[in-house]
């Protein structure tokens, strides 16, 4: 009797076998790069794996939903921007200096991402928890103990027990930087558009660096003078 032909063997349940060879990075950057010119809404499986090369199968082996993928980016996105953050402003001297570039860093960046700040409000700070993470270890969790340590390091100089809180700072530099891309048709209207506008924006962010700046300036020198009392007069 003819001997029957040899059966495939079968695969086991899991990653889909024709993707094996590619990484989900290739699916994150893909997805980045959509978000340039597409909002989070237009955006599909379909097209993310089409324009990744990919099956949808392996995008939801990954991610589980578009939702899943969309918050692994923002988180991407997020610790792309503090690593950049992280490096300029251990190569500055000044506290001016480094708000500043703290500032044009967020600016530069939300500008090459113009769908950032509403991803991270959308899926991180207002994101569903992930059942699998512990409580202390959320997405908005890691990023605001990673943010706070960023303001600490361009705080350097400033005593840690001043009257001004680090919170406030890094609240105010998430307000400044957050509102100007956001603003475009109010920036048009106070500066017009082209070079001389870039000019004036960066004449604010100069502004508003030399203004923080001068505020810790004051705390650091308050603290001072409390710890150093005045000699009595003879």
């Amino acid at each position: 009797m003819d001997a029957l032909p040899a059966q495939p063997p079968r695969r086991a349940s899991g990653r889909p076998q024709a993707d094996d060879a590619v990484g989900r990075d290739i699916i994150l950057q893909t997805t980045v790069r959509l978000l340039r010119t597409r909002t989070p809404e237009q955006l599909s499986i379909l097209e993310i794996a089409s324009a990744a090369g990919v099956t949808r199968a392996l995008v939801r082996y990954y991610f589980g939903s578009l939702k899943g993928l969309l918050r692994e980016v923002t988180e991407s996105l997020m610790r792309d921007l503090q690593d950049r953050m992280d490096v300029q402003l251990r190569a500055h001297g000044t506290v001016e200096e480094r708000v500043y570039q703290r500032l044009r860093l967020r600016l530069d960046f939300m500008r090459e991402h113009p769908h950032f700040e509403r991803l991270a409000l959308s899926e991180i700070y207002h994101g569903e928890p992930d059942d699998s993470a512990a409580p202390s270890d959320t997405p908005l969790q890691r990023i605001t103990r990673r943010g706070l340590a960023l303001t600490s390091t361009m705080l350097m100089g400033a005593p840690p027990d001043g009257q001004l809180d680090a919170r406030f700072i890094h609240l105010a530099i998430l307000s400044i930087s957050a509102f100007l891309p956001t603003a475009q048709p109010l920036l048009d209207e106070l500066f017009g558009k082209g070079p001389a506008a870039e000019a004036q924006i960066e004449k604010y962010l100069r502004f508003m660096s030399c203004t923080l700046a001068e505020r810790i300036g004051q705390d650091m020198a308050q603290q001072n003078a409390q710890a150093c009392p005045a000699a009595p007069q003879a």
